[in-house]
């Protein structure tokens, strides 16, 4: 996906992790959400899951569709070939990660072995001109995490994106050093912490996310997609004391970079 391949116009924002494949109809959100401008990262769940989606969204160029293994869908190390396979040849990662949560734990020794594999196979096959982006899920993890980041390389080699951080202040001071972004929705944005981390953190570092649907079949809109993102900058901007607009030009300008065909020559967002 380029900053300005949707439709012939410019992309005003990027929802950096949703869940095109949760739509009632994917292709017409996805063809929606071109006609406002809008790009999507789109994140799977599952390896069979991206496969399923890549043909049918493979001509919508303002999709970024994402090859991921879900960690509440993980329950053996083995549940990770099927995505190392695919890596070799895929740009966009997620979503990925590791879930310590009381409902997950006890798969926690699997995800990690699956999440150690996935980020070694990515940081092996990133090309430098073309860095795999991947985006992350760490919940109760962003320690381990990071370490798998660093340990494997993929934090040097990727672009690392923090889906809906929370960890500590610490790991994402941590987070920042290993040189990753983060993704904020209205809903991480609606705790104390979530506001507090919009404010302090380095302004090249933002991007938006909705992580919508919520769940499978859900009846939104590329319009709630849109709505969504824009109660997410207003809500960055209210955080660090700065107007709306520009919040918006920052996390275009983020996410150009992030979507840069090559790091040599990242494209300008159009107005």
């Amino acid at each position: 996906m380029d900053q300005n391949d949707a439709k012939g116009q410019s992309l005003c924002l990027i929802d950096a992790h949703c869940h095109v494949g949760w739509f009632a109809d994917p292709v017409a959100v996805s063809r929606d959400a071109a006609k406002m401008g809008l790009g999507l990262l789109a994140a799977t769940v599952t390896p069979r899951e991206f496969v399923s989606l890549r043909d049918a969204l493979g001509g919508e160029k303002n999709v970024a569709l994402g090859a991921g293994l879900h960690p509440w869908w993980i329950r053996k190390a083995g549940d990770a070939d099927a995505l190392c396979e695919l890596l070799p040849n895929a740009r966009w990662v997620g979503e990925v990660g590791l879930d310590a949560s009381a409902r997950h734990a006890a798969t926690w020794d699997a995800q990690l072995s699956a999440f150690e594999r996935i980020c070694d196979a990515c940081a092996r096959t990133s090309s430098p001109d073309a860095p795999k982006a991947l985006s992350i899920h760490a919940v109760r993890a962003a320690g381990p995490a990071l370490d798998v980041l660093d340990r494997t390389g993929a934090a040097a080699s990727c672009r690392c994106v923090l889906h809906w951080f929370s960890g500590s202040s610490e790991e994402l001071w941590r987070a920042v050093d290993l040189g990753c972004l983060f993704s904020l929705g209205e809903r991480s944005l609606g705790t104390r912490r979530g506001r507090e981390y919009a404010r302090i953190l380095p302004a090249d570092r933002l991007l938006t996310e909705t992580d919508l649907p919520e769940r499978e079949g859900s009846p939104a809109t590329a319009g709630d997609v849109a709505s969504s993102l824009e109660r997410t900058v207003s809500a960055i901007a209210a955080a660090r004391g700065i107007p709306a607009n520009e919040v918006r030009h920052l996390v275009t300008i983020n996410s150009a970079a992030l979507l840069a065909q090559s790091v040599h020559n990242p494209p300008a967002p159009s107005w």
